[in-house]
């Protein structure tokens, strides 16, 4: 196997932190704030939904080692309780997990390009996104590597509110 058809450490690193960012501070953030105005209650949260977050990710890790094989989610359901339970995970995730959020962000998306493009459709912008983004991952790991490196240092960057330049 050659190493073009492997993500890079840096290309993981950077899809973690692009969901981190995109999903936790672009979204949710901003609905926190609308009802809790104190700074240390939302640090609080923020922590505890970490632990949480690592303590599924040590639970993950543990039925990895014991279950070896590849299919994550679905492997782990199916063979700790029934097929039929993995099933309906993996049919879960993938409709209603992975197409939503796309969907959300595109439309995100598409709401702020519309603040400076006023005339543009909202749902051609977010289409046109989703295919763009599409056809770049279909091309190759090395090309999805690549845009999700800059991508994210884009998000790091334009997320400060003052780099100090």
């Amino acid at each position: 196997m050659s190493n073009t058809s492997k993500y890079s450490l840096g290309s993981a690193t950077s899809i973690v932190v692009a969901n981190m960012i995109g999903t936790g501070i672009f979204v949710s953030l901003g609905y926190q704030l609308i009802d809790i105005h104190d700074f240390a209650t939302i640090l609080l949260l923020w922590i505890v939904g970490g632990l949480v977050a690592l303590c599924g990710a040590f639970a993950y890790s543990e039925l990895g080692a014991a279950l070896p094989n590849s299919g994550g989610e679905y492997l782990f359901l199916s063979r700790i309780f029934h097929p039929c339970l993995g099933f309906m995970s993996g049919w879960l995730s993938t409709t209603i997990g992975f197409a939503a959020p796309v969907a959300l962000n595109a439309m995100l998306f598409a709401a702020y390009f519309r603040q400076v493009f006023p005339h543009m459709n909202e749902l051609t912008i977010a289409i046109l996104l989703i295919a763009i983004i599409t056809g770049i991952n279909a091309i190759n790991h090395a090309a999805s590597g690549r845009f999700q490196k800059i991508f994210t240092l884009l998000k790091v960057v334009l997320d400060n509110p003052d780099p100090g330049w």
